[in-house]
């Protein structure tokens, strides 16, 4: 049986994921300008290489983002737009990447089946998220989402999990 590691072919380099993600998110401010919508990138200082495919990263990271537009509250001439934080931060032997929204957040029982294409589901629906979930497999990382859509708070947050160029290194091959 093969998987998305065996099946996706990358193009790895030795990427500096700040600045691949700087880019990435310059590209999608206008839209969010046109939205009234806040769009960030937060990074700590300092972190290490990752051994990617800069086209598919960015590509998974700008769908995510693309994602959260759809879910954000846009703004009006009274009130501000939500806001969409995208963060990267190392975490032993991972930089991991996440993008944060503050929209409606995802109900818990949907949550599970996000990465998921049931029978029955009209083309298409969840289809983005499989294909990152692949994406990031195949470079030996892992995706979790996390929401919350309660009366205190909510919005949703998806992480990608990426091993540094190092821990790349160090892993055994399968």
């Amino acid at each position: 049986m093969t998987g998305p590691a065996d099946t996706i072919p990358l193009r790895r380099s030795a990427t500096d994921l700040v600045s691949l993600l700087a880019g990435t998110i310059e590209t999608l401010q206008k839209q969010a300008k046109a939205l009234d919508v806040t769009l960030a990138l937060d990074a700590e200082p300092g972190l290490p290489r990752v051994n990617v495919d800069p086209e598919k990263i960015a590509w998974s990271v700008a769908t995510l983002v693309g994602n959260a537009f759809r879910y954000v509250r846009r703004g009006t001439r009274r009130l501000p737009g939500g806001s969409i934080h995208v963060r990267l931060r190392a975490e032993d032997g991972w930089v991991v990447a996440s993008v944060e929204d503050d929209g409606p957040g995802i109900p818990a029982d949907k949550v599970a089946n996000l990465f998921r294409r049931g029978q029955g589901v009209t083309h298409g629906t969840g289809l983005a998220l499989m294909l990152i979930q692949d994406v990031v497999t195949a470079h030996g990382g892992t995706v979790y989402v996390t929401s919350k859509c309660d009366a205190f708070a909510c919005g949703t947050t998806i992480t990608l999990r990426l091993p540094t160029t190092a821990t790349a290194r160090a892993a055994p091959p399968e």
